[in-house]
């Protein structure tokens, strides 16, 4: 069954038509574990890479701890086959065996950094691959004579230009022309050693759906919102508990995606100007770890999925979003994290 979101629980333009003027579109892309090619647009899949480009290096890291990718690969897959054991009524906690349980211990004791970089540049790791054949709002950022997106990130932290706030790890974003790739590298590299096994992605293969977004509650007028929190407020006073709310339930959709609005839910709304040109910012892609109400919820989903969902990824509190120029898509990128 494809991935599908719900119908939003009602039309919020109906009782406030006003919000139809700040619509925008926004595409899921609804990860799923797979085995994606170079030739699909995946999460953590091979990307479609020129044999004759350099792959991108980061030389910023000196001898740091971290976790070698097989290592952290091995840890996922102990507590992934553990959970898929029966349990014993009544017991807790991962039901793994002995030996298993002391190469988590060990992985634990460590900060989950049992590992130690040699200090050699590290490979980025390829994040995420989007054609805009796949993605729908894909092509309204792509530069003239570019159909693909490829973005990359380090494994470490600490980068001057990472993210306002320094959230996450320091990514590059990446167009170029599918067809123009006429011989792909064969074997990407990968780096020795992660700061963290959630900045090593899953691969995945994607889902993409378009959906409708509106503004998160900051960016619309104030006489609005109060509007808006005074129907909520009486719509809770008939439903209790499952009215539906404006901010989680009918305007922003969680989630891996592109384009569409940005939350701020977790400090002050803070709006992205271009470093080059000040310009503001549009928000075109957001890694999102860990979804949103449950009212949308795919059709083909559990509550109880892993812990980051399919990809494993975790770069910052929720969500992780890149903020691109739209005067100029030749201005460098910005990282927010919320």
């Amino acid at each position: 069954m494809r991935p599908t979101t719900p119908y939003r629980p009602l039309d919020i333009t109906v009782p406030f038509p006003e919000l139809t003027a700040y619509a925008r579109t926004a595409t899921l892309l609804h990860p799923r574990a797979g085995a994606p090619t170079a030739a699909d647009s995946s999460v953590g899949g091979p990307l479609l890479w020129p044999a004759d480009e350099a792959w991108p290096l980061c030389a910023e890291h000196g001898r740091v701890p971290g976790v070698r990718p097989e290592r952290a690969r091995r840890y996922e897959r102990i507590v992934e086959a553990a959970w898929a054991r029966p349990r014993p009524d009544g017991t807790d906690g991962v039901p793994c065996t002995d030996a298993e349980r002391a190469e988590l211990d060990e992985m634990s004791r460590s900060g989950y950094q049992p590992d130690r970089h040699d200090g050699a540049p590290l490979p980025l790791l390829a994040l995420a691959q989007l054609h805009v054949r796949d993605v729908p709002d894909l092509a309204a950022f792509a530069p003239p004579g570019t159909d693909l997106f490829q973005v990359l990130w380090c494994p470490f932290r600490g980068h001057e230009d990472a993210s306002f706030g320094d959230y996450g790890p320091s990514t590059r974003l990446y167009w170029r022309r599918a067809a123009d790739v006429t011989d792909p590298l064969s074997e990407q590299p990968e780096p020795t050693i992660v700061e963290r096994k959630e900045f090593l992605p899953n691969p995945c293969v994607l889902f993409p759906e378009q959906v409708v977004e509106y503004p998160y509650a900051d960016y619309l007028p104030r006489e609005l919102v109060e509007r808006i929190d005074a129907w909520e407020d009486a719509f809770e006073e008939r439903l209790g508990a499952t009215a539906p709310c404006y901010q989680y339930d009918l305007s922003l959709a969680p989630g891996w995606k592109i384009g569409g609005w940005d939350s701020w839910h977790r400090t002050d709304l803070t709006r992205v100007y271009c470093a080059a040109c000040g310009t503001e910012m549009r928000l075109l892609l957001t890694i999102d770890s860990f979804g949103g109400a449950r009212s949308w919820l795919p059709y083909d989903e559990e509550p109880s999925l892993p812990l980051y969902g399919p990809t494993g990824i975790s770069a910052a509190r929720d969500e992780y979003r890149a903020f691109v120029c739209p005067a100029n898509p030749s201005h460098p990128h910005r990282m927010s994290g919320q």
